[in-house]
Parts: structure tokens; sequence; C-alpha cells
């Protein structure tokens, strides 16, 4: 594997600038270097590393904070909204979420690290939204190249599609699953092929054609229990997505439209 960094990606966020940075790594699949320029040459002045699995798990905790901010009315005019910590293997990453003059702020700072020595590193993102989106779409070009992807059956007989660490939990963003009374919820959260159809070539017709053929009961429960009409029917075909979890980690269904929740609550499964 090269030692080098490749750059992949420039971001401008309220003139603020950013290169992302990779390299191949044989264990973790690939490494971040996410880095903060600054002046009209770009010099690198603050600096984050990660991993692909750690940079997904950043991923998760940017989208709720994101959230977290949207609902966070009133806003104050200068506070400091949020802090946690993200403990991971090789390093642990602070997040502290912030307001100045009614905008958003977050520093990321990495501590405890072994991928690299030195002192802290860190980075200050303007808009959470905008990095958030950006990171997480090439999170999932360079894991496409360089994690494997299979399909494994576990004890209770369910398969499941892995991605490096992670297992493939489908979910659509936009109202909860309905059918989990007419079929297994494990079956249908998991389901191989329903995961190739959504994260390959996303033809909405094979979708539903595949859910109305392998699960001919779903709509009926639709209609009953949730009190739809047939053709909004459709909007479970268009929004169906993907969260790769990783495995073993506790999450559940959740109620609010469009997530999936790993904070301790009920209807938990298991990835």
């Amino acid at each position: 594997m090269s030692p080098y960094f490749t750059l992949c990606r420039k971001i401008v966020i309220r003139s603020t600038e950013f290169n992302i940075y990779y390299k191949p790594d044989a264990i973790h699949g690939a490494i971040f270097k996410i880095a903060e320029l600054e002046g009209r040459g770009g010099r690198v002045v603050n600096k984050i590393y990660a991993t692909l699995d750690v940079a997904t798990e950043l991923c998760e905790r940017l989208h709720a904070l994101e959230q977290f901010y949207q609902e966070f009315r009133p806003l104050p005019r200068n506070a400091q909204l949020k802090y946690e910590e993200m403990v991971e293997q090789d390093s642990t990453y602070k997040l502290n979420l912030t307001v100045r003059q009614y905008r958003q702020h977050l520093q990321i700072t990495q501590t405890k690290k072994r991928l690299t020595r030195g002192p802290c590193d860190s980075i200050a993102i303007p808009d959470i939204g905008d990095f958030r989106r950006e990171l997480a779409q090439l999170i999932e070009e360079l894991s496409t190249l360089y994690l494997p992807t299979f399909v494994e059956t576990d004890e209770s007989g369910i398969s499941k599609v892995i991605r490096g660490d992670r297992v493939a939990v489908i979910y659509c963003s936009v109202r909860p699953w309905p059918w989990t009374r007419s079929y297994p919820t494990t079956e249908l959260l998991h389901d191989p092929v329903l995961v190739a159809l959504i994260h390959g070539e996303r033809d909405v017709n094979r979708i539903r054609e595949y859910c109305e053929n392998t699960y001919p009961d779903l709509m009926v429960d639709t209609y009953v229990d949730m009190n739809y009409e047939p053709s909004d029917s459709a909007v479970l075909y268009d929004y169906l997505k993907i969260r790769w979890v990783r495995r073993g980690q506790r999450f559940r269904v959740n109620e609010r439209p469009g997530t999936i929740a790993l904070p301790h609550e009920d209807h938990w499964f298991i990835a």
C-alpha cells in the first residue's frame, strides 16, 4: 500500500476551503486526511485523520447534530449547543457544536491518536450539512472500491449484506416501515435482493415488482394499519435507502420519519 495520500475532493463552505485526501489501507480499506486550508496558496492549517469506518460513523454523528441544530429553536446569538465524544479504537473525536452570531460552527478535535502522532488535530466546519453530504458521497465511492461486500447468513437464518464491518439496513426516509405485522421485521430490514436493487441501479419499478411478488401482503397492512391511500404506496419504493450499521450494533426503526435510531430505546435489533 502506498504511504502517500492522494487528493480526491476539494470543498468550499462559506469561503472556508477543505481538501480531502485518501490512501488505500490493507486493514481499513482506506484512510482519509481532511485538511482545512487558509490563504490564497491553500496552506494547510488544520487537519484530522479517519479510516473509512470511522468516517462513516462521523457522518452519522454529523447528521444527528445537523438535525439537532435545525430543531433547536429559538437559537441563541452565541452559545454552545452540544458537545460529545466519539471514542474509536484508533482515536477519540470531540465534536463541539456552537452558535456564533446565530450561525452554526462545529469544531472537530482528534486526540489519543494511533494512526498518527503529535499534538491534537482539529478542523472547524462552518456548515455541518454541506460538509456531511460531500464526505458521505466520497465515503460511498471509496467503500465500493476498497471494502469487500458479501452476503452472510446468521444463526437465526437471516441473510445480511456485509460491507467491511457494517451491515446493510433498509429503511424508508419519508415514512416508517408499515409492513412489520405481515412479515418478520429482520427479514425486511436486511433482504439481500432488495439491498442490491436499492444500492445498485435504483429502478423503482423493479423494486416495487420485487416487493409485491416477495411480500404480497405488504401494502394490505399499510392501508389497514396506517390508513394510506393506494397511491401513497409509491412513496415507500421511491425513498427506500440503505444505512450501514456496525456489526453487532443495537439499533431500532424510529417511528419518526426517515431515521434509524441508535440511542437506547425500544424495538431493538442486532446488525
